[in-house]
């Protein structure tokens, strides 16, 4: 019930309207993914505390995202299983700079999860400045800016995507929806 009532096809029909449908379908299944992740690390690290366990998931997660080659490593557990599908259904068609650039998004969304639990196990809540920085870098949005590239086939290609105007678009993009995120998740986080 809870995993339908999310309804992802939904959220990624809003979110890529003119995407074809095997790749809204590809793009979704990053959506569940990546909300799967979350529940797993905090059920296995935020509720436990266990840092130590956290930082090796975490680790082992870059594996299954080569730029270059195919995966190696045998994954083992359901989010390693994953991302490796995801991973080798979604770069073949894709430059080794926006590989680069999404793993490097991609692995800045799951380091996030270290930095929460740094701060919950420190009992600390970050200033509002180191806040939005952090969750400019690590947060969805600049992960999702990638995924949007894919949905619609196109590539920013790497000079561009590195200017200064596109790092200000990406940044108010982050904001936008990192802030209305935590606006509706404030009771789950604190409680």
């Amino acid at each position: 019930h809870d995993y339908e009532s999310h309804d992802y096809p939904l959220l990624c029909a809003y979110t890529h309207p003119d995407a074809p449908g095997p790749e809204l379908d590809l793009v979704t299944d990053w959506y569940v993914w990546v909300f799967y992740f979350d529940d797993h690390f905090l059920a296995l690290y935020k509720k436990t505390g266990d840092m130590t366990g956290a930082r090796a998931y975490l680790d082992r997660l870059p594996l299954f995202m080569p730029i270059d080659g195919v995966i190696t490593e045998e994954p083992t557990n359901p989010v390693e299983r994953g991302l490796a599908d995801l991973w080798t259904r979604t770069v073949p068609s894709k430059s080794p700079a926006w590989r680069r650039r999404f793993a490097r998004s991609t692995k800045n969304l799951l380091d996030e999860s270290l930095w929460e639990l740094a701060n919950i196990n420190e009992n600390r809540l970050a200033n509002p400045i180191e806040y939005v920085e952090m969750r400019r870098k690590v947060g969805g949005a600049p992960w999702s800016a990638n995924l949007v590239e894919h949905a619609a086939g196109v590539e920013v290609p790497a000079v561009i995507a590195a200017s200064r105007p596109m790092k200000v678009l990406r940044d108010c993009f982050a904001d936008s929806v990192h802030l209305r995120n935590d606006l509706f998740s404030y009771q789950r986080e604190v409680e």
